[in-house]
Order: C-alpha cells, then sequence, then structure tokens
C-alpha cells in the first residue's frame, strides 16, 4: 500500500497543510497532481495529491483513512506547477490551497469535460450479409483513423447507428484523436528594421533569459514576439503571450493566428466552461503552441513552454487583488525559470521595477526607438483647464479638444477619447444641504448611469433609481457633478449629432464576444468617436485614429498610492500613442488641472528615460520598490471598533516579531475607503531592505495564521 499526502481544498489555517490518505489497490497508479475526494472528519472533502510515498509502519492504534474516488481522468496539475503553488505560498503570504486553487479552474473543477474528437479503425474479421454496418467495416478498413465527420461525409447521416453498432460488437474500436494540426507559418507583411532585426538576433542568442524590449508606441515590438516565436514552433516549442485587457485579445489573436493558422488559442475568463476545459485538455497534451491570455493564463498546464511573452509589462491588471494576490509577471518569470524558457517584457512605459533591473543588468534590455514606417510620434497638446474655466467654459471639452475633434471627423478620420471613469457622472449632490448620495454599504458615493437611470456602486454594486428628491432633506435641489465616459458620449452626440459613436468600459462591454465586435467594428471604420476607459488605452491598433483626447489626464495623480505618478504618466504616453499609427498624422489633447506635475510634463514629451529618474529618486529615498520590499496588511470587520482594535493589537505584535529586522511599520491608520460591503477596513504598511525581505515575510504569515481577520499582500498595487 502507498499513501498520497493530499492538500484539501480549504482554505483555512488548520488546512494549511498536506494529510496522508491510503491508495487502495483499484485506485492504483494514483499520479501526483490528481485531484481526489478524501474523508474529512465526519464528511468529504476535495483536494490534490502532491506526493505519493510509501507506507511506512504505524502503531496498531493509528489508522489511516483511505482516497474515495479520483476526480479525473488524468492529473489536473504538473510536478513543476505543484513547486510553483508552493512558492506563491511563500512569496504571496497565502496558504497553499489558495494558490493550488488559483491553478484549476471552475471548470475543471466542476468535472466540465471537453468535446472529444475521436477517431475509428476497423479490427479483426468481418465477413456477413451486405449491409450498411458491412460496408462501413470494409471502408473502416481502408481507411484506418478516420473521423466521424469523415465518415459521415463518405456513407451518409445514417452511417452514425452503424458505427454504434459496430463498435458494440467490437469489430470497430474508437481512439481519441490528440493529434496536433501541422505549424504553418505565413509571410511577413512588411521588411524589419534595423531595430527589430537587433533585438530578435540578441534574444536568439540567449546571453540573457529575460529581456526587456522598451519601444515606443507603434514601434513594432508584435513582429519581433513573432519573430522569436517562430523559431520556438519550428523546434516544437509552446509559448504563453500575457495581455493586460480582455479587449487586447481579438486583436492580438489576429496578428498571432495570420502568421501562425493552425496553432494559435486565446484564454480569458470570457470563455464558456466547454471552451475553458478543452483548451485546459489541449495544453496538457501539447497540442496548442501560442495560448494568447489574460492575468489567470500563467497557470495552464504546459509541458514545452519555451518562450513566455509579456505586453504591457507595467500594467496593474497583472496583479491580482484577491488571495492568492499574485503578480502574473512574477509568477510567468518563475515558470519560466524552471523550462529555461526565454521572457520578453514589452513596454513603451516600462515599469519601474522592469527598467531598473534592466539598467543594473540583472535582465537584458532592447530598444526600438523609433516607429515603424518611419511614422512620426504624434504631436501632444497640454490644455489647462483652469484657464478654460476662468475663460467660462464649464465644459468637459476644452475649446482645442473641440477644434481637434471637429476637424478630425470633417475629414473622415478617427476620434479616441479617453477617460478612465465610468458612469454618466461621479456623484449625486444635493445642493439645499449639501449631502451626496452614498452608498449604505460602502465609504463612496453611488454613481450616476444615465442609460439606467440608476445609481450604481462601483465596489458592492448596490444600485437604486435615480430620486427626485434628497434623502436627507427631501429637496428637489439635487444634480450630477463630474463625468464618467457615458457623460463623455451625451457630449460627443451634442456636439456631433451625425457621428457614430462607440462606448468601451466595463458596462457596455459585458459579454465575451462583445470585446471583438467593438474591436472590428472600430477598426472597419464603421464608428467615428470610440470613447472608453484604461481598456483602449492600450495596446490597440487603429490606423484611422487622428485625434485622442485625454479628458481628465490627472484624475489618477490624487489617489494615496506611491504608484500614482507612474500610472498617469504611463496611461497618458500609452493612450496618446494610439494616435498617428497608420498614414493620418496624429494629436493628443491633454486636459489637465494641474500641468506642472512631473508625471504630466514628462508624458507630453514622451521622456520615459526622464520620468523614470525622477521617480528613482523619490523611491530610493522612501525606500520604495525596487529599492525595498513593500507589504500592505488589512484588518476588516462588520465593527468598526473592533477593527480598529484589532489592528493595534497586530501592530503591536509587528513591533516585536520584527524587532532586529531591517523594517519599519507605518500605522494602522483607515483606509482610504474605510468602510466596503458593510465591512470597516484599517491598513498596516510594513517596508523592509530586500536583503531582509524572505525573513519579513515568514513573520507576516505566521502573524496571518494568528489573525483570520488579517489578509497579507505583497507588493501592494491597490492602496484604497
Amino acid at each position: 500500500m502507498r499513501i498520497a499526502e493530499v492538500v484539501i481544498d480549504r482554505s483555512v489555517r488548520g488546512l494549511d497543510r498536506s494529510w496522508s490518505y491510503a491508495i487502495p489497490q483499484p485506485l492504483e497508479p494514483l499520479a501526483v497532481g490528481t485531484r481526489v475526494e478524501v474523508p474529512l472528519g465526519n464528511g468529504k472533502a476535495q483536494g490534490i495529491v502532491v506526493a505519493v510515498e510509501p507506507a511506512s509502519p504505524l502503531p496498531a492504534e493509528v489508522e489511516i483513512k483511505a482516497v474515495i474516488r479520483v476526480l479525473d481522468p488524468y492529473p489536473v496539475l504538473t510536478e513543476e506547477m505543484l513547486d510553483l503553488a508552493r512558492w506563491m505560498a511563500e512569496r504571496y503570504v497565502c496558504y497553499l490551497p489558495q494558490a493550488l486553487k488559483a491553478m484549476v479552474p471552475s471548470a475543471v473543477r466542476r468535472g466540465v469535460r471537453p468535446p472529444v474528437k475521436w477517431r475509428y479503425r476497423a479490427t479483426g474479421q468481418r465477413h456477413k450479409r451486405s449491409s450498411l454496418k458491412q460496408t462501413l467495416w470494409e471502408w473502416l478498413h481502408d481507411h484506418p483513423g478516420a473521423t466521424r465527420q469523415e465518415i459521415q461525409q463518405t456513407l451518409g447521416d445514417k452511417s452514425g447507428a452503424a458505427i454504434q453498432a459496430l463498435l458494440a460488437e467490437g469489430s470497430v474500436v474508437a481512439e481519441e484523436d490528440h493529434a496536433s494540426a501541422p505549424l504553418t507559418v505565413t509571410d511577413l507583411p512588411y521588411d524589419l528594421n534595423e531595430d527589430q532585426v537587433r533585438a530578435i538576433t540578441a534574444i536568439r542568442e540567449r546571453r540573457f533569459n529575460q529581456w526587456l524590449l522598451e519601444g515606443v508606441t507603434g514601434s513594432g515590438k508584435t513582429e519581433v514576439y513573432l519573430a522569436v516565436l517562430d523559431e520556438i514552433l519550428q523546434q516544437g516549442g509552446q509559448a504563453l503571450v500575457l495581455v493586460p485587457e480582455i479587449a487586447l485579445t481579438p486583436q492580438t489573436w489576429e496578428r498571432f493566428a495570420q502568421r501562425f493558422p493552425n496553432s494559435v488559442q486565446v484564454w480569458h475568463s470570457g470563455l464558456a466552461d466547454r471552451d475553458r476545459a478543452k483548451i485546459w485538455f489541449d495544453i496538457q497534451h501539447d497540442r496548442p503552441a501560442v495560448v494568447i491570455a489574460a492575468r489567470s493564463g500563467v497557470f495552464l498546464p504546459f509541458r514545452r513552454l519555451r518562450l513566455v511573452v509579456i505586453d504591457e509589462e507595467q500594467e496593474t491588471s497583472y496583479k491580482q487583488d484577491e488571495h492568492p494576490r499574485y503578480h502574473a509577471r512574477d509568477v510567468a518569470i518563475r515558470r519560466a525559470q524552471s523550462f529555461g524558457a526565454t521572457v520578453i517584457l514589452g513596454s513603451a512605459t516600462p515599469s519601474a521595477e522592469t527598467a531598473w533591473a534592466a539598467r543594473e543588468e540583472k535582465i537584458g534590455w532592447l530598444k526600438l526607438p523609433h516607429r515603424v514606417m518611419q511614422r512620426s510620434l504624434p504631436h501632444m497638446n497640454v490644455v489647462d483647464m483652469r484657464q478654460e474655466l476662468e475663460g467660462g467654459n464649464r465644459g468637459i471639452f476644452s475649446q482645442a479638444l473641440t477644434v481637434a475633434v471637429g476637424s478630425a471627423l470633417d475629414k473622415g478620420h478617427q476620434v479616441l477619447l479617453f477617460l478612465n471613469r465610468r458612469g454618466f457622472s461621479t456623484f449625486v449632490l444635493c445642493r439645499a444641504c449639501g449631502q451626496a448620495i452614498g452608498c449604505p454599504h460602502c465609504a463612496v458615493t453611488l454613481t450616476y448611469h444615465s442609460d439606467q437611470e440608476r445609481l450604481r456602486c462601483h465596489y458592492c454594486d448596490f444600485q437604486i433609481p435615480v430620486p427626485n428628491e434628497c434623502p436627507t432633506c427631501h429637496s428637489s435641489k439635487i444634480r450630477h457633478f463630474g463625468a464618467g465616459t457615458e457623460r463623455v458620449v451625451a457630449e460627443v452626440e451634442r456636439l456631433w449629432p451625425k457621428a457614430r459613436i462607440m462606448r468601451a468600459d466595463r458596462d457596455s462591454l459585458t459579454t465575451r464576444d462583445s470585446y471583438y465586435t467593438m474591436y472590428r467594428t472600430f477598426l472597419e471604420g464603421k464608428a467615428d468617436v470610440l470613447v472608453g476607459t484604461q481598456m483602449i488605452a492600450k495596446g490597440m491598433d487603429f490606423p484611422m485614429v487622428a485625434v485622442v483626447g485625454i479628458v481628465a489626464a490627472d484624475m489618477g495623480l490624487h489617489f494615496p498610492d506611491f504608484r500614482s505618478g507612474e500610472r498617469t504618466f504611463q496611461l497618458l504616453v500609452q493612450s496618446g500613442g494610439r494616435a498617428g499609427r497608420g498614414s493620418v498624422p496624429g494629436q493628443v489633447v491633454v486636459q489637465t488641472y494641474n500641468p506642472e506635475h512631473y508625471a504630466i510634463q514628462h508624458a507630453v514629451t514622451q521622456d520615459v528615460q526622464a520620468f523614470l529618474q525622477q521617480e528613482f529618486e523619490m523611491r530610493r529615498e522612501l525606500q520604495y520598490p525596487p529599492f525595498g520590499s513593500l507589504w500592505l496588511l488589512e484588518l476588516s470587520g462588520p465593527a468598526e471598533p473592533t477593527a480598529l482594535e484589532m489592528a493595534h493589537e497586530v501592530a503591536r505584535q509587528l513591533a516585536w516579531r520584527l524587532e532586529g529586522l531591517e523594517a519599519t511599520i507605518l500605522g494602522p491608520s483607515a483606509a482610504p475607503l474605510l468602510k466596503i460591503r458593510n465591512h470597516f477596513r484599517y491598513h498596516i504598511l510594513v517596508k523592509s531592505t530586500l536583503a531582509q525581505e524572505a525573513r519579513v515575510g515568514i513573520q507576516l504569515s505566521q502573524c496571518q495564521g494568528e489573525f483570520p481577520e488579517l489578509s497579507v499582500t505583497a507588493d501592494p498595487y491597490f492602496m484604497l
């Protein structure tokens, strides 16, 4: 008898280890990585086998319960992925069951099976009277490995019943088709320039396994990915291409599928369960060679991974905001190291962490300083909205933006308007008593959505109809303030009634097909103006866009987050980079109430190096990443006094736990959004030197185990 070490699929401290179960003879051989059902207490639980060992002698009074059943016909996780889960549990201060659960998609956990493609062949001898069955058997004898579709094309739809009859008598056998389509590569659409050739050559020479590919918007980074990928596929390898937004997958898939027609799959949260199960199964059997994926694709069960591309590597959407709070970039790099694979980190505005690693020569650094086809970068024009207000313009569009949009539309060009806020207005205020209508469950105001005539909370989704009077003083003097994407659309409709307008945000793009429809509609020129949030600010390639309007450039500058300047700079450069990508020259209008801020000034000149230099100086002084390590600790509870008291107790515990380590404790203090979903939240920040990171992480993990109300985020990206 052998023993299976099983990690139970429940994320509680008491089960944060493996448990021993006997493997009954009918379940042998049981492979590591298999999902199983096991007894737990008086009930049952599911788990994953993380090790199989010989049984050792035990005292007679010790009874080991046995595995009840195997849940899948094949292991869902590889040994490499189990090692990754252990690393994640330590790196991101989470329970091992949380890390393992993140790796197995819900469709697979629920037992959804992919459609199976069968091939049929005749066996033995069969000499019967003439019939459809005999004809089918003879045909399969001459055409072994035929599919059901091929059989029906030759012998008609009635052949289905004949197949089942022959299978039942054993004269025909069915085998699963694991064959992959042959690799097909199409020609390059244009000649590569010297910078692209230089980058491709350096990556192929593998002086580094990790590379920062820093290229201005429109410089042809994707063609570098494709050229490197060509060699990987020719050698029989697999590749993972991560993109930060679902909205980018249609465009990326088209580019890659045009080059490698039979070798590309797409993975994201919008897929149906059967599609997700099929892709998961296919990858386990080495079928697709390239997967275009959003964040969770980093956990697909590759076995021959040779290339990882992380496009727009600076994007915060690669950071998971729920446990396990992993960063897909770091997890992908860890996986690539296990396979000896090459990693390409592509960006026009690299993150400070990646840029610093390149400057320190910890990774390779390649540059594409020019746009392809000798196209010029767009001209960026800053508009001080304070002066617009002084001149009597109280609208959301400046005079400069109004003129630019009107001129572009008159010439038949397209316009992209960017505002990183959904809804029609940001809040509804009573002018009689001064009260804004807030969410009863969260410490935020409700956002007005004109298309639904409702007020919504973007944190808990609480909704109410738009009131006719103030809930506090019952006055009818209520008014909408601020602007969101719906308000921008309404203003475009008012100023240019003949313009064809599309909106792209999380309220308008709700189905798995809506992203592709939006992309194709605008690309094919069937719309004139695209209004959207940050999902359209990067990566999108629309050659007919002549004007990009950034309606509120400084919206993200005032968040209590040390990365707010970096995010603003990146969004401005990336969104401005959507203009002038074709034969039409580009113009960008940046509207701001804070034109003096260094992030906006450097974004307008598109000087990445100057911005990073200033950012490095600030972070070095404050010991923020990449010059130090940072953790965000959050205590929450339904009663504010209890949450605050617990936060102070955690801070006291940390004071003695971290004594002697190079670490600083900041707080506790109320979270910027104190109340979310009826829970009050208090934050503690812990900073440490890079040298002490591992030791501090261990102490935080132990502290988290003693306080169930405590959550720990390593390298936090969301400070609200």
